[in-house]
């Protein structure tokens, strides 16, 4: 009998959509459940094997990538697979448009994780960013497998419930938790590797992590709103180029988003604002 097919839908198909196949694959290997993990892109890079970042992060992340090849999505690959996994919205949106008949077995990796979450091209940059969206791959994933095992019919090996799918509560709580500690290792690679990442680029993600957080509050005693708008008035303090202590700064209350906001980290953060361009 065939296997069935879960598809991972990549923009080129060598770097993030073969590295999430082959950590699929790993992933439901060590739970006995059979199913194919193959990858395919949109834009038309056949045979184009893995760029070399994604062979030394593969190499990193103990997958193995050098036998890949790159191939485009068509119809027959759409037909088959009986989930389609993007890599992110972009991907999901050419997919659906391209394949509607197939588009009620498109679902990004997010949706699945239960998070707004999509993981950047890391194309040319550096190993760390590489390193990090990989990681971060591999953890939505782990979040995502009880719904990608749910689309997959007949995969759940005898013996093991599927977990059921989170509540919301969790969810936002998990996504918040989340946002809070990919921005603050964003900020800590910028310290440790400078220039690796643009300040524009991360000063966007740590914006949207403030509004993550507020949105979010996880009760009445939680002071996050007012918190966030105090990180707000750091950001707008903060120079087109940070100083290190400025960046050690956000990043540290950007790791404090992780958790409910006491009137205390209300009080640290705005002792700190007061002196903000001297850090």
């Amino acid at each position: 009998m065939n296997q069935p097919l879960i598809l991972i839908v990549g923009a080129a198909d060598t770097g993030r959509a073969p590295l999430a196949a082959a950590m699929l694959r790993r992933l439901l290997e060590r739970r006995n459940i059979t199913a194919r993990v193959e990858s395919a892109g949109i834009l038309g890079h056949d045979d184009d094997p893995p760029s070399p970042d994604a062979l030394a992060v593969a190499e990193h992340m103990e997958v193995d990538l050098h036998a890949h090849r790159a191939r485009s999505l068509n119809d027959d690959l759409a037909r088959a697979a009986a989930l389609l996994l993007a890599i992110d919205a972009g991907t999901a949106r050419v997919a659906r448009m391209r394949f509607p008949q197939d588009s009620d077995r498109i679902h990004t990796l997010g949706e699945l994780a239960g998070r707004d979450r999509d993981i950047p091209d890391p194309f040319k940059m550096q190993i760390g960013p590489w390193l990090m969206y990989a990681r971060e791959i591999e953890h939505l994933l782990e979040q995502a497998l009880p719904r990608i095992i749910a689309f997959v019919p007949g995969t759940a090996p005898i013996g093991v419930a599927t977990p059921p799918a989170p509540t919301s509560s969790p969810v936002i709580a998990e996504a918040r938790r989340a946002a809070a500690e990919r921005t603050s290792q964003l900020l800590d690679l910028m310290l440790r590797i400078p220039g690796v990442v643009e300040w524009s680029a991360a000063r966007d993600q740590v914006e949207a992590t403030i509004v993550a957080a507020t949105t979010h509050p996880s009760g009445p005693a939680d002071l996050v709103a007012a918190y966030g708008a105090l990180v707000r008035a750091a950001l707008a303090l903060t120079p087109a180029v940070p100083t290190t202590g400025q960046l050690t700064a956000l990043r540290d209350a950007l790791g404090r988003l992780e958790q409910p906001i006491a009137p205390g980290d209300l009080s640290a953060m705005s002792a700190q604002l007061g002196g903000w361009m001297a850090l």
